[in-house]
């Protein structure tokens, strides 16, 4: 168990996990095991909540729940399991979108942009592809998992059971539901296929620091990490995407994604390495075997604090970073498998100022 002064902002995935409870949207297209965080309960109150989680089945996520909608903007991100094929999502999804109940199909790692209050899913797994199968996250900008279920085939039996499980051994609801008064369904006959929600599907591409030399617009987005002395170490993948405000339809956040292979420090650069950013930060460092989600299969050191009280992560973590804390250097002290890495941060631009 972690200690120091910053050992509270260390926040162990499986924290998330609810035993005894039955999963709610258990069903054959959704997750096979996933890991869901917010952050009224696990988050120190940052307006965020997200979930990891590996996924292997054919069909409809939630089936005749949807569509559904949030008070939130959220991001919804389909990526692969291969590190040297981050074109590679292993599957086939089909999206609906909006109240055109527009269809949608992709088969490379994509993020769908679900702006507040907008009308999405159903999902449905089409096919799968990889042996392993592959990963979803949510990114939402609310702290307390909220929805508004607007389809016409939920049963009074589903939502007497989802009231039930909110209030199950005294614990907070994992989601706080509604239910549309006006039903919609979902069918052959009731859906589109034009194009007018097309750009709230964004395909994924590596196109981090790790891989190109930026041009000035884009080096406005990361603020000092993009200064012409600071440079990616060994330890930072050249296969990562980073996404923001402006990629994503004018969100008040950017994320960091990619799959880690190799050992060392992930910038390198002048002095100690430790920066700080105007606006909360989450960094989740996740395993990548199906088999095994409380698995990391790494060991990573990072510093927290203007003390660089130094931490070493050694299982699917969260590290919760609020406005303002310097955090870093971060290095990867080793690996047997590679592991996951996603940066949340709540601002459309990744403002860094490095501090020593």
């Amino acid at each position: 168990m972690a200690t120091g002064k910053y050992a509270h902002l260390l926040k162990p995935l499986k924290m998330a996990e609810r035993p005894g409870q039955e999963q709610i949207f258990k069903n054959t297209g959704n997750a096979d095991v996933n890991r869901w965080l917010n952050g009224r309960d696990h988050l120190e109150g940052v307006e965020l909540n997200f979930s990891w989680g590996f996924y292997t089945g054919l069909g409809d996520w939630h089936p005749g729940m949807d569509p559904h909608v949030h008070p939130y903007p959220e991001c919804l991100v389909f990526v692969g399991l291969d590190p040297h094929r981050p074109e590679y999502l292993g599957a086939k999804i089909q999206y609906c979108l909006g109240k055109e109940l527009e269809i949608h199909t992709f088969d490379r790692p994509s993020v769908v942009v679900a702006p507040a209050g907008f009308w999405h899913c159903p999902s449905v797994t089409l096919d799968v592809t990889s042996p392993i199968g592959y990963s979803f996250f949510i990114i939402s900008l609310g702290a307390d998992p909220t929805t508004r279920w607007l389809g016409d085939g939920i049963t009074d039996e589903q939502i007497a059971r989802m009231q039930a499980q909110s209030t199950e051994g005294g614990l907070k609801p994992p989601m706080i539901s509604s239910f549309g008064k006006k039903r919609v369904h979902v069918s052959e006959e009731t859906v589109s296929h034009g194009d007018v929600n097309a750009r709230f599907i964004k395909p994924l591409a590596p196109n981090s620091l790790g891989t190109r030399t930026l041009a000035d617009g884009d080096r406005e987005q990361y603020g000092e990490m993009a200064a012409p002395e600071r440079r990616p170490g060994p330890g930072m993948t050249k296969n990562a995407v980073w996404m923001f405000g402006r990629d994503l339809e004018g969100m008040k956040l950017n994320f960091c994604w990619g799959i880690q292979t190799d050992p060392g420090a992930w910038m390198r650069g002048p002095g100690h390495g430790a920066h700080v950013h105007p606006t909360d930060e989450v960094l989740m460092f996740a395993g990548t075997d199906p088999a095994d989600i409380d698995s990391l299969g790494a060991e990573i050191q990072i510093d927290l604090g203007p003390e660089h009280e130094r931490h070493v992560i050694d299982r699917p973590t969260a590290v919760v970073c609020p406005a303002g804390l310097a955090h870093g250097p971060i290095v990867t002290r080793w690996l047997d498998r590679p592991f996951a890495f996603l940066l949340m941060s709540l601002g459309a631009n990744h403002e860094t100022t490095y501090v020593d």
